[in-house]
């Protein structure tokens, strides 16, 4: 009489050949450990080229040919189309544009931020709620902002004009020729410091407190306290900060485009919406591409520049403490 034997349940993982007898997790013969995880990276991989790298590369060679929009054909035309955009007064005009609204943002987002930071540091009733209330603006999107800012600036029924009219001042449109940037450059700010002030609080939070106890001690003032203690922590944070402020409103868009589409007159027109115009509305592919590279080399020479002089400062100040 034969007998059914039951298959033996599986054992655990061999530790053959491990010194310290850990288990190993046993591979196909026809893939290894390297293998396995390129093919786990390569969905990722495959992903990247195609949002990131392909469209970059694309930019690239359409700045270096001439494109029909109607027919297709490309024909190349070297360095044409950055000789044609750089003689253009109107690239010239937005670029002026940009440093001056770069040049705002920097400013008011960064002074707003390092102020929320030391204001939050403090211990008072009501922080909890105040360090809520203040990250509300950046967790706004960009749409909702430019929204609900074209109501305060509208000089017909927005929040600021009704406030001039109850107060006797004469209209008030601050999104005219001669104060559109300064106030797309509040937006702006005021969408972007709470990032900065959480980015700068948490620096600020490791200065021990003996060191301000010793130096109210010593006769510092508030001012000198901020230069030889505070400043020495929060200055690589700080460089960082305004340099991702910096660098995200040289190619800001979107609250242009919401609140003004480049107006009145091209008075906001930066070089980002000079680039909308060029390539999607004009049609002009080659100088739209040779602009946007040219904005990205200025904003990545600008970057390095800032990084290096600060770092410098930093090291020379560093050097001259410890002398």
């Amino acid at each position: 009489m034969s007998t059914v034997t039951e298959p033996a349940p599986p054992g655990p993982p061999s530790t053959v050949g491990d010194p310290a007898g850990r288990a190993r997790i046993p591979f196909s013969s026809r893939i290894g450990p390297t293998g396995f995880g390129l093919l786990l990276v390569a969905p990722v991989a495959l992903l990247l080229v195609a949002i990131v790298i392909y469209p970059v590369a694309y930019s690239l060679y359409l700045s270096l040919v001439h494109t029909n929009p109607f027919t297709g054909v490309q024909r190349f035309a070297g360095v044409d189309n950055y000789q044609q955009v750089l003689s253009d007064p109107d690239f010239w005009h937005s670029t002026g544009l940009t440093v001056y609204y770069v040049v705002c943002v920097t400013v008011l987002a960064s002074a707003v931020a390092l102020g929320m930071a030391l204001l939050l540091r403090e211990r008072f009733v009501g922080r909890p709620v105040l360090m809520a209330l203040i990250v509300l603006p950046w967790s706004l999107s960009t749409y909702a902002a430019g929204v609900v800012w074209r109501y305060v600036y509208s000089p017909q029924y927005g929040l600021l004009a009704a406030l001039a009219q109850q107060l006797g001042l004469p209209p008030l449109d601050l999104l005219s020729k001669n104060t559109v940037i300064p106030a797309l450059a509040l937006v702006h700010a005021w969408q972007f410091a709470p990032l900065g002030a959480y980015f700068l609080l948490a620096s600020l939070q490791v200065i021990p407190e003996d060191l301000y106890k010793l130096a109210k001690v010593d006769g510092m003032g508030i001012l000198r306290r901020f230069r030889t203690i505070t400043m020495p922590y929060i200055r690589l944070p700080f460089a960082i900060y305004v340099v991702l402020v910096g660098g995200q409103a040289a190619m800001a868009f979107d609250l242009i485009y919401f609140l003004t589409s480049g107006g009145p007159g091209g008075a906001s027109q930066t070089l980002t919406y000079a680039i909308y115009q060029e390539t999607f509305q004009d049609l002009s592919f080659g100088p739209g591409s040779a602009m946007s590279w040219i904005l990205l080399l200025v904003v990545t020479a600008l970057t390095a520049g800032y990084y290096v002089v600060a770092m410098r400062s930093g090291s020379d100040e560093g050097k001259a403490a410890e002398a």
